[in-house]
């Protein structure tokens, strides 16, 4: 297996709100993260879609790509997960380990695909236990998830992260 190294990690961007979390933890980007990859996650492609698997089995009895707005919609809403985080330097390190660890998993699919990772970290006290939610797809021609402009989202820090096509 090709590993990713933080070279591919260039191709990221985020809002002030994720800077300043980053910066207020002492994280080093993406030094830390890379450092702190684990266990590869299960990946599986259905249609088209490349899902995780650990998301995907519960679900793939009763939904189907149709009930979603496009495939870009049908994978975020299967490939997402929420992390605990608890606004220590080593929660963010757990969090953003993961990260590096689903680019990976990413990484030998991206042949002829490009894949999106978007990383939210929620200042929301109603739900405290949202903490990070971690979720993917293929880029795609006329679908997007994600606003173009990160600092839109007020109440969230935004890291995205593109997992650019391997040749």
């Amino acid at each position: 297996m090709d590993y990713v190294t933080p070279m591919s990690w260039k191709s990221s961007r985020m809002n002030s709100r994720m800077s300043a979390l980053l910066r207020g933890a002492g994280f080093q980007w993406p030094t830390e993260a890379c450092d702190a990859a684990g266990q590869l996650p299960a990946l599986e492609i259905f249609e088209d879609c490349v899902l995780l698997k650990s998301q995907w089995e519960p679900n793939k009895n009763h939904l189907r790509i149709k009930d979603c707005p496009d495939k870009t919609g049908f994978e975020c809403f299967i490939n997402h997960l929420h992390l605990s985080f608890n606004g220590t330097k080593e929660s963010l390190i757990s969090c953003l380990g993961y990260v590096a660890t689903l680019q990976e998993a990413l990484s030998p699919l991206a042949r002829g695909r490009q894949f999106r990772v978007i990383v939210s970290f929620s200042d929301n006290d109603a739900f405290p236990e949202s903490g990070c939610t971690v979720r993917f797809h293929q880029i795609r021609s006329g679908e997007t998830w994600i606003a173009e402009d990160l600092e839109g989202y007020k109440s969230d820090a935004i890291l995205v992260l593109d997992v650019p096509p391997r040749q």
